[in-house]
């Protein structure tokens, strides 16, 4: 009887085909139409022209793959074996059929689903399990524990294009199949792989077989190269490459990679990583420094190779005030998440990794790491939520794309300090808020983030934050702030930023910014604000101590905590210094309201 191998028939022009794998032995080769691959001198073809383990007398897992193109899971699929195994499976001697895999080792990192025998006791149940990466979740179970005792089956699974997966078997090993399990799951939708993995012990090393392999569904023809999907910098000589498909050995050829800029030639060695590949060199990256990679020569499974650049900068390591608390939710809605956005206010870009954010109010173990990589280049931002859909879906100005969903630290509804570290644990910036730094006037604060307004160290936090406005949904997580100026102080003494505002929390323009240069350091200011009439109106600063240069805010709200009246009001700001230096300023706001 001849092998078959792969049967194609193609059924239209564009990238779909049908597609069926049969093997059953019969030519006494299992290296050729098809090729099996991996612990290849671990198994034999019997002289009943069945695949049999033949592993040395050792404990030890054995394995072998075989591709069988881009299975469609948009169109049904089926597959058949038949396993006989010698013994008493337990969980020392078990065996695995996998159904599918991203990854032709399937002793390595792989996203798939397999079948299982093998536990220990006498009443072994059938099994389907998904696999993501080296982590296992089993799916269903057998309604019938007939796979304990030197078991002989076949078995026969069905998914449609639902994800809706059926297992039918004959614990007898013929074709008179009945119902055992289902289940259904749509996690992993790619897969060019088959195979079988054992493990046993020394003296079943030998008592496990294979035969009647099947597969029958529709097969993807890839015509498209591959892409880089991801490159970042891993460590201080190594960078982590993602592709966007399975590739064959010659994405392991260190000679189809180069780097094209300063120097730095190819990588001394490549290896397998969680995700992809490690590509390692001799020389040591820059902080900052500008990396063209470039790849040529790889090649995917279909044949399909890629010629391509890649530009990739090296992130440096943040510092003090190099990355800023940019925006808090700390008083959710019911059901959502708090969050917290950072800015990097730097020249410079990094890699989060391993950052921290903390919140020490609550105990100098309140903090959480951060286990993604993420490059944060200058002025951008990244938001850091423990449920990225809640916080979607309560804020409707938002950008997913600079979310990073981990656990964060418990953050208090009335105070608390946030803090962002970086992997040397040196304090990059911290804020500590209170619910009175939201706007007077607004009744209920839960839902309603904080937002800096000023990235200027020198200002008071009360003045620096402000409540995100209401028309853009109480947040803006992801993307600039609904309060915030870029202004920096003028070169004049002291002046109004923005001469006209409206404190309605709409977003534009809702605070009155003032800015000042004064001539000397250590002096103490003052600033009130009075209307037309000469009456106090607030004390926005009161013996403060300065800085050369900054900037204080008002938020048109008046000593009793009411929004002051449509009008002109002046702004008188006084500075002094211990030897009797004074400074006097004025400038003019004027506070108008929507109609």
């Amino acid at each position: 009887m001849r092998i078959l191998g792969f049967i194609i028939v193609f059924l239209t022009l564009s990238y779909s085909s049908y597609g069926q794998l049969f093997e059953d032995f019969s030519d006494g080769d299992f290296t050729n139409n098809p090729s099996w691959e991996g612990d290849t001198a671990e198994f034999i073809v019997n002289s009943n022209l069945v695949l049999q383990l033949n592993a040395p007398s050792v404990t030890d897992t054995s394995f072998l793959s075989v591709e069988t193109g881009t299975l469609d899971f948009s169109s049904n699929i089926s597959w058949d074996f038949y396993v006989k195994m010698d013994f008493s499976p337990s969980n020392n001697n078990n065996f695995r059929y996998y159904l599918t895999s991203n990854n032709n080792n399937l002793k390595g990192y792989l996203n798939g689903y397999f079948i299982r025998v093998g536990e220990n006791g006498s009443l072994d149940k059938l099994k389907l399990y998904r696999q993501d990466g080296l982590a296992t979740v089993l799916l269903a179970s057998s309604l019938h524990e007939s796979f304990g005792v030197t078991p002989e089956f076949r078995v026969r699974v069905n998914r449609d294009v639902n994800g809706n997966w059926e297992i039918l078997c004959d614990s007898s090993g013929g074709n008179n199949f009945i119902y055992e399990l289902g289940a259904t799951d749509v996690t992993h939708t790619f897969s060019n792989f088959t195979g079988l993995w054992s493990k046993h012990t020394t003296s079943n090393n030998d008592n496990i077989f294979f035969d009647d392999i099947i597969i029958n569904g529709n097969i993807l023809v890839d015509t498209l190269p591959p892409y880089i999907e991801n490159a970042v910098v891993k460590s201080s000589n190594s960078l982590d490459i993602q592709f966007s498909e399975p590739l064959n050995s010659s994405v392991l050829d260190i000679n189809n990679y180069s780097i094209i800029t300063n120097q730095i030639s190819s990588p001394d060695n490549i290896i397998t990583s969680v995700n992809g590949y490690e590509l390692i060199f001799q020389e040591s990256f820059l902080g900052n420094q500008s990396l063209q990679l470039a790849i040529q020569n790889v090649y995917d499974l279909s044949g399909n190779f890629m010629i391509d650049t890649v530009d990739i900068i090296v992130p440096d390591t943040a510092q003090k005030r190099e990355l800023l608390i940019n925006e808090i939710l700390f008083d959710p809605f019911y059901g959502g998440s708090d969050y917290v956005e950072i800015i990097n206010n730097s020249n410079s870009a990094f890699d989060i990794f391993n950052y921290y954010i903390a919140d020490y109010d609550n105990g100098p173990s309140n903090l959480k790491k951060i286990e993604q990589h993420f490059i944060i280049n200058p002025d951008e931002l990244v938001l850091f939520t423990e449920d990225s859909s809640s916080t979607l879906k309560d804020y409707p100005s938002n950008n997913p794309s600079r979310f990073i969903q981990m656990d964060l630290p418990s953050f208090a509804n009335d105070s608390g300090t946030v803090f962002i570290l970086n992997y040397d644990s040196i304090v990059l910036d911290k804020f500590s808020y209170l619910e009175d730094f939201h706007f007077d006037l607004i009744n209920d604060p839960e839902g309603v983030s904080l937002e800096r307004i000023l990235l200027d160290s020198n200002v008071t936090p009360s003045l620096a934050w402000h409540s995100a406005a209401e028309n853009i949904g109480w947040g803006t997580p992801g993307i600039e702030n609904s309060q915030y100026f870029t202004s920096s102080p003028s070169n004049s003494s002291f002046k109004a930023v923005n001469e006209v505002f409206s404190p309605d929390n709409d977003g534009f323009q809702d605070i009155a910014v003032f800015s000042y240069n004064i001539s000397d350091i250590g002096m103490v200011g003052n600033a009130s604000i009075f209307d037309s009439r000469g009456r106090l109106i607030k004390k926005v600063l009161s013996n403060e101590l300065l800085p050369k240069q900054g900037q204080f805010t008002w938020d048109g709200i008046n000593q009793y905590g009411q929004k002051a009246s449509v009008g002109i009001y002046l702004v008188y700001f006084e500075c002094f210094s211990t030897d009797g230096k004074i400074l006097n300023f004025k400038a003019t706001t004027t506070l108008k309201t929507r109609f």
